[in-house]
């Protein structure tokens, strides 16, 4: 296939916070089967991902940042620091960002990239096709309630996985002519499949104390409350931390199902995360998912790429 003939490939990366980890193994795979990308897409861990990778970081410097990721790092970008309008100014978050990347600018990189957010006082999602760079992933990833909104002109922006979830939109807007879309949006769970975790057992020195068994006793109880895990009494009653992220699911599935009804992607990858959950420490695991996903999508992705060349081969 004569390279110019070739279409243009976007690459739309989902929002999903610690399940991006996968966003790397997708372009793991990308980069190792020699496609190119002509665009990418973002919102929330997606703008991230994908900003950098747009900004010249490589699939492995992407990988390796995950790989690394600590409870320690962790905590720094969430460092709690009570301003008025989140738990946390983002200013952890923002200075590891800018240690990465640099003060480029979105105008300025190497491949065509976008970020989406949302207006706060408005619910508009707007997209970030210019200016700094590191500002626009704060932006798109600043989680309402615990990160501030960020100021952008005359706007206040939050997470754009609020009102875009997967931005394909965004990503055909930047000339992309066959749209890979990355699901890691998470899914409603059961809730009856929950089960009873047992505490972790204490040492057998501190088992012989009354006060400690005592205080992992109201530990038990209090965990069984919030979570709802209640053994013996069928199935029980789903705790508040349940249901809120159940609820939080339900919405951002209906969110992306509608968005993806308006703007399809070409081709729509989801990666098995399952056993990922949300932790940042299982990113190991979230790449691996990534890269199998899109190994599953190779050939459907080469036939879409051969069928759009052929047709733009017609039209000479």
């Amino acid at each position: 296939m004569a390279e110019q003939n070739q279409p243009k490939i976007g690459l739309a990366l989902a929002s999903g916070g610690a399940r991006g980890a996968a966003h790397a193994g997708v372009l793991k795979v990308l980069a190792r089967e020699g496609i190119p990308i002509s665009a990418v897409s973002g919102s929330s861990i997606g703008a991230v991902v994908g900003g950098s990778y747009a900004a010249g970081l490589s699939p492995e410097r992407i990988e390796e940042e995950w790989l690394n990721t600590d409870l320690p790092k962790v905590m720094r970008s969430f460092l709690p620091t009570f301003p008025r309008a989140g738990l946390s100014s983002g200013s952890g978050l923002r200075s590891y960002l800018r240690s990465t990347l640099g003060e480029i600018r979105i105008e300025d990189l190497p491949v065509p990239f976008a970020a989406v957010a949302c207006d706060i006082d408005t619910g508009e999602a707007v997209v970030l096709g210019e200016g700094p760079l590191v500002d626009a992933l704060r932006a798109s990833s600043a989680i309402p309630g615990i990160f501030s909104p960020v100021r952008w002109g005359d706007r206040f922006l939050v997470d754009g996985g609020l009102v875009e979830p997967l931005p394909v939109r965004a990503c055909r807007d930047l000339g992309a002519e066959i749209v890979i879309g990355v699901d890691i949006v998470p899914v409603p769970r059961p809730l009856s499949a929950e089960r009873h975790r047992p505490g972790r057992r204490l040492p057998a020195r501190l088992r012989k104390e009354p006060s400690a068994r005592r205080s992992a006793a109201s530990v038990a109880r209090l965990r069984d409350e919030a979570f709802g895990e209640q053994p013996g009494a069928g199935r029980s009653v789903p705790g508040i931390y349940s249901i809120l992220n159940q609820a939080v699911a339900i919405l951002e599935q209906e969110i992306l199902r509608l968005k993806l009804a308006l703007w399809p992607a070409d081709l729509l990858v989801r990666p098995d995360l399952s056993s990922v959950g949300v932790s940042y420490l299982h990113a190991a695991e979230g790449v691996r998912a990534g890269e199998e996903a899109m190994e599953a999508s190779l050939p459907a992705l080469r036939l879409l790429i051969e069928q759009a060349t052929r047709a733009a081969e017609s039209e000479r």
